[in-house]
């Protein structure tokens, strides 16, 4: 990946018909050591809850 790939979805269960999957991390850095690596930290329970409560504001 290359610059502005920040921010994109990396998704769990992919459906290429429906275009739904579950949303498991975000690209957020390149590895400056190995500059062929996206990394972005894994969602949990508390990305979980603070996406439903936003749901309900």
């Amino acid at each position: 990946m290359s610059g502005g790939s920040s921010g994109g979805p990396w998704l769990a269960d992919f459906n290429a018909t429906t275009g739904k999957g579950v949303l498991v991390s975000v690209n957020s850095s390149l590895d400056s050591l190995t500059p062929t690596q996206m990394q972005g930290e894994v969602l949990g329970t508390l990305a979980k809850k603070v996406y439903d409560r936003a749901q309900h504001s």
